[in-house]
């Protein structure tokens, strides 16, 4: 997953020219918290690197940041590693800090080291290497390298590299890499690689390596490699690879293990059906348990009613397996 590393990378193909004055800042405020201002202990206005201040502080390239209460404006993203918390307003073309408690504005990126609380915008992108709490916008990625809890949005892609309690919104994937809890929305691929509790909307698919509790619609195909309790709704398939409780509705096939409820596809195909099941071809690998409505249907045990042109019940006796219009067993 994206690393604050990679950020950083990302930001030295902008233009040499902001570069410049960077190189040579950097390195005298690495010697030391050189600055001026109208303060008295720390309270006023400061301008230069303070390592603390309470009120409005104004510098070229943070380094070494101990904390700021109030308004922290920097020219440039900080020079060596990332520190300190910002309590109030951080606004810059990069700001960076520890902590993020408030607002922070980047033109460019805007990135915590370990939480970002409150809102968070960066004009490219947004980045917390631990947690992003509250609201988080930018035009390409939005990224926590721990949890996401609140709203994250991305013009390209949201990603969580732990847990999303909230809202995540992205034009082309939206991704946790653990579980969601709340609404996950992407222009393509929406993934859980845990467990989606909620609403899950994908473009193309949406994809749930664990269960899925809720909603869970993909333009293609809706996904769930665990079970499906609620809605799965797909152009062509919705796959639950052990158990759909619900409604499965698809333009192609509903395939799962088992459905105990309502689906309907131009194939069904299950080993175990409790319920209703409607499609063109509906194949009953094992117990039928309630009703099937298509073309041809085929149940291994039915206990129950199949109406089709051909209708097939292999514990039937007889002429009875196999019968037009309609079959049944009890």
């Amino acid at each position: 997953m994206p690393r604050l590393p990679a950020v950083w990378l990302f930001l030295s193909f902008l233009p040499a020219s902001l570069f410049a004055q960077d190189s040579t800042t950097a390195a005298r405020h690495r010697a030391g918290h050189w600055h001026i201002g109208l303060a008295i202990h720390d309270n006023g206005i400061t301008i230069g690197n303070a390592a603390r201040t309470n009120g409005i502080r104004i510098n070229a390239v943070d380094a070494d940041l101990d904390l700021v209460n109030g308004v922290n404006i920097t020219v440039w993203r900080p020079s060596g590693e990332l520190s300190g918390t910002v309590n109030g307003l951080a606004v810059g073309l990069a700001p960076g800090a520890d902590n993020f408690n408030g607002v922070a504005v980047g033109l460019v990126a805007a990135v915590a080291d370990r939480r970002s609380r409150w809102i968070t915008i960066g004009g490219l992108a947004a980045v917390s290497d631990g947690t992003i709490e509250g609201l988080a916008v930018s035009s390409l990625g939005t990224v926590a390298n721990s949890d996401i809890n609140g709203i994250a949005i991305a013009g390209l892609g949201t990603v969580a590299d732990h847990d999303v309690r909230g809202v995540i919104i992205a034009g082309l994937g939206a991704v946790a890499n653990h579980d969601v809890s709340g609404l996950a929305i992407s222009g393509l691929g929406t993934v859980a690689n845990g467990d989606m509790t909620g609403i899950g909307v994908g473009g193309l698919a949406t994809v749930a390596n664990g269960n899925t509790t809720g909603f869970s619609f993909g333009g293609l195909a809706t996904v769930t490699n665990g079970r499906l309790r609620g809605v799965g709704l797909a152009g062509l398939s919705v796959v639950a690879n052990e158990r759909l409780q619900g409604v499965g509705l698809a333009g192609y096939t509903v395939d799962s293990r088992s459905i105990h409820g309502w689906s309907t596809a131009l194939y069904v195909k299950t080993r175990e059906l409790h319920g209703l099941s409607i499609g063109a071809y509906n194949r009953v690998r094992g117990p039928q348990v309630g009703v099937s409505i298509g073309v041809y249907n085929s149940a291994r045990v039915l206990n129950g009613v199949q109406i089709g042109v051909l209708n097939r019940a292999q514990n039937n006796k007889g002429l009875a397996k196999i019968l037009p219009l309609i079959n049944a067993h009890f």
